[in-house]
């Protein structure tokens, strides 16, 4: 089965945000309803121009566009879709599909985020809704990596918040102290995480994000999909540390052990006893393969939440400033 990718898409506050899947093909009769009966292609067309001529169509609410490369270069056919059905698409190499879905709410947003213990809150880090974060924990379960210090649900904790925003902005990449495995490497010795974006003057570059006092959190549909079978990949956010307070606030609910969530939903799974002790990609694959069918995520976000809800099943983690209970 070819597998398909989700890529983010920036877009203004306030608007719709565009989720890109990419090698997915979605046409009549596989979870595409073309914008007219004849299913006129545009041709030579950009992504933007694609963009730009379904947000101009009433009926738009996606498109699906072919695919060239820089070795061979061909004009680009854009197919707009009043509707798209991202788990009937069929997977090929020569298609991207566009689906346009709403920002999430403003207030009472829900989110978590998996990092080290010894960091705590949202300021100047990224953190998801539920299925967001499932897509980066899958595709991160392994041992603790100096390189990639959040990619460990062996090691880490997961903290769930709730925030208020004012308004959603670009989304930007922040990563840990001492992370070196990406495009930016933020020093072991840096006292915050290190955000990024792209370089407006050469967007193929990425730089330090300047922030500001009024600037928004950002917003883009998560690049980590569990596949495109389970439908939209959820969200994830990132939060500036100087615009706390004034464009959005952040209240820590709770701080779990990831070895706690991740034992849960391997005891969901019956155990996984093909795989050794550590919570490793063969047991993200076991998990997901008892938890994750038929195009359904809800016995995972059952367990999600029930653990979430339950502190005598996962108490709480210590906040960094304080000291464990020896009892």
């Amino acid at each position: 089965m070819m597998k398909s990718l989700v890529f983010p898409v920036a877009v203004a506050s306030g608007a719709q945000l565009w989720a890109r899947t990419g090698y997915l093909h979605c046409y009549v009769g596989h979870g595409g309803v073309p914008v007219g009966a004849e299913d006129v292609a545009i041709n030579n067309a950009t992504t933007s121009e694609c963009e730009a001529a379904c947000e101009h169509n009433s009926a738009c609410q996606g498109f699906e566009i072919t695919k060239s490369s820089r070795r061979r270069p061909a004009p680009r056919k854009c197919f707009l879709r009043s509707s798209v059905d991202l788990k009937s698409c069929e997977g090929s190499y020569s298609y991207d599909t566009y689906t346009l879905v709403d920002p999430p709410p403003l207030t009472g947003l829900i989110s978590y985020h998996l990092f080290e213990g010894k960091y705590t809150g949202l300021a100047n880090k990224d953190s998801g809704d539920a299925k967001g974060d499932f897509g980066f924990i899958f595709g991160t379960f392994s041992k603790y990596q100096v390189d990639n210090p959040e990619a460990s649900m062996e090691h880490n904790i997961i903290e769930m918040s709730e925030s208020n925003v004012t308004g959603w902005g670009k989304y930007e990449e922040c990563n840990a102290p001492g992370a070196s495995e990406f495009q930016f490497n933020c020093s072991s010795d840096s006292p915050d995480y290190c955000c990024t974006t792209y370089d407006p003057n050469n967007h193929s570059a990425i730089i330090l994000a300047n922030h500001s006092k009024d600037q928004f959190p950002g917003v883009e549909v998560s690049a980590m999909s569990l596949g495109s079978q389970f439908g939209f990949p959820g969200f994830w956010f990132s939060f500036p540390k100087e615009s706390e307070g004034v464009t959005w606030t952040q209240t820590t609910l709770r701080r779990v052990a990831g070895k706690c969530v991740g034992d849960a939903w391997r005891t969901g799974a019956g155990g996984c006893s093909d795989c050794g002790d550590e919570l490793d990609q063969c047991v993200a694959t076991c998990i997901q393969s008892v938890l994750c069918v038929n195009g359904s995520t809800d016995q995972l976000e059952a367990i999600w939440d029930r653990v979430f809800a339950d502190p005598n099943e996962c108490p709480d983690v210590p906040f960094p400033s304080e000291t464990p209970l020896i009892v």
